[in-house]
């Protein structure tokens, strides 16, 4: 279903358009193209699915009851990907994790959504910014979303949907931009609930950004893209225009070190990530998001948040102890031996874990538990969740057997559990009917308990407790609250630089 227009040519880097009109019945039973991306194998989180790829991707996907008696709530998805990779459609058959079948006949409208991806989506330069009438450029990924959600508003009625009861949804990268969504003035009123898992963009801002807890502002994403736009050789808009969506990807920014994560294919260069990254671009995000966040003037929308219990198994990591503790002690400064008691590495094997361990704090656990946090302070109900229950992996997926890995609830929530060929157990079906039965209790009435499911209790900032998913479903303390602590700490310091910045 085509929400804008083909964002091609003299369009490519402006916000989304309506669609054409057009008369009679139109066909709308296949996918739709998916964003240019890098390659990855089918077994990847980010595989986009056995699609077309164009820039010709802005098309919703659309599951609902046959003959829905009265408007049901609606579940508007936006994927996983690092903000490079993947789909509304990923996977689209019998390989698809976001299939809304199961979804719609427990009585959800599902709604999955493609946006522009990496430098189509996210570059910020002084040639955009000049053009813009709103004197922004980047986050047109982000214009996408929100062209998408006005889509749905208009359109959702027509297909059994309640538009005043829309749920965004989203885990990693999808997760980052329903804290943008919740962050941004023009996306207010849009949705009414956010679920969001593993993700988010409460770091403070910095001159570079990497897959990680930072954002850039306006001036220096538009540093960056001309550093691009040198390493490019182009000297005009018209010029960047004319170059292929290959030509722009192909261009790697110079970086100190690149880093490898398990489900990305290649190794990236931090400094890709500043063109292809939301931005604090004074438009769609006036402000960053924790400083909306702490000021309470976020979207005041129920919310349920959390991640997995490995999240470390996908992360960066360093495979060398004395470049670990350096590293620390270059981050931290007098906070690196706490940091070094809490995760500690004296040999190589031991820095791989616990550099790894400490990323996947820093870039997902940390965000959802201060995103819930910043949300209850502030009068939103809230809901946090930690998934501990280790999907069957088959032996060699995603580097081996990574226990509760980055991402592995989503065909719990969606209930796609077949889409995989896995030895599925009793306890997987029972945890996938439990966390999608949360899901369509929470979109239909903005409270994830009944259904005789375990009590849910809503997020209490001076008593901090999760749901975990496990064999057995139970709620208590926070884990690894040292290690927040720190973080929180860390960060904290790191906002009240004198210059108000980080410098990466």
């Amino acid at each position: 279903m085509l929400y804008a227009a083909p964002p091609v040519g003299p369009l490519r880097w402006k916000a989304p358009r309506p669609p054409a009109s057009w008369e009679g019945v139109r066909p709308a039973t296949a996918y739709g193209p998916v964003a240019p991306q890098p390659p990855v194998p089918p077994s990847s989180l980010y595989f986009p699915g056995e699609r077309p790829q164009s820039e010709d991707c802005l098309h919703l996907n659309v599951w609902s009851p046959a003959e829905p008696e009265e408007p049901r709530p609606v579940i508007v998805w936006f994927h996983i990907g690092a903000f490079l990779y993947g789909s509304g459609s990923a996977g689209a058959g019998p390989s698809s994790d976001y299939d809304g079948e199961a979804p719609a006949r427990a009585g959800v409208v599902a709604v999955t959504v493609n946006h522009r991806l990496g430098r189509l989506g996210f570059l910020a330069h002084p040639w955009l910014t000049a053009e813009s009438p709103e004197g922004a450029s980047g986050n047109y990924g982000l214009l996408d979303q929100i062209a998408a959600l006005r889509w749905v508003q208009e359109n959702i009625a027509a297909f059994g949907g309640d538009p005043s009861r829309v749920t965004v949804a989203g885990v990693s990268a999808g997760a980052a931009a329903v804290s943008a969504l919740m962050s941004s003035p023009l996306a207010r009123g849009l949705f009414h609930r956010a679920i969001a898992g593993s993700g988010g963009l409460f770091g403070p801002v910095a001159e570079s950004v990497g897959i990680n807890d930072l954002l850039q502002d306006l001036p220096a994403a538009e540093r960056s893209g001309t550093r691009l736009t040198g390493l490019l050789g182009v000297r005009s808009l018209d010029e960047l225009r004319a170059l292929g969506p290959a030509e722009l990807a192909a261009a790697h920014l110079p970086a100190e070190r690149p880093f490898r994560m398990a489900f990305l294919p290649v190794p990236v260069g931090r400094g890709d990530f500043d063109t292809a990254w939301p931005v604090v671009d004074g438009h769609v995000l006036p402000r960053s998001p924790y400083e909306v966040f702490s000021a309470g003037e976020q979207a005041h929308v129920p919310l349920l948040t959390g991640n997995a219990a490995g999240e470390a198994a996908a992360m960066p990591r360093l495979g060398d102890a004395a470049a670990y503790r350096a590293d620390a002690e270059r981050e931290y400064g007098d906070l690196a031996g706490r940091f070094l008691s809490l995760y500690p590495a004296e040999t190589d094997e031991e820095a791989v874990t616990a550099s790894a361990t400490a990323n996947g704090d820093r870039i997902f656990t940390w965000q959802n538990r201060t995103w819930a946090r910043l949300h209850a302070r502030t009068g939103g109900a809230t809901w946090l969740y930690r998934w501990e229950h280790e999907p069957p992996v088959p032996d060699g997926y995603a580097e081996g057997r990574p226990g509760a890995f980055h991402a592995c609830e989503i065909p719990y929530a969606f209930g796609t559990l077949d889409a995989r060929d896995w030895e599925w157990r009793p306890i997987d079906r029972e945890l996938a009917a439990t966390l999608s039965g949360y899901w369509t209790a929470f979109a239909a009435t903005g409270d994830p308990n009944g259904g005789g499911r375990p009590s849910w209790q809503p997020y209490v900032p001076d008593r901090p407790a999760a749901l975990s998913f496990a064999a057995r479903i139970t709620q208590g303390p926070l884990p690894d609250a040292a290690r927040l602590a720190l973080l929180d700490e860390h960060y904290s310091r790191l906002r009240d630089l004198p210059s108000g910045r980080m410098n990466a």
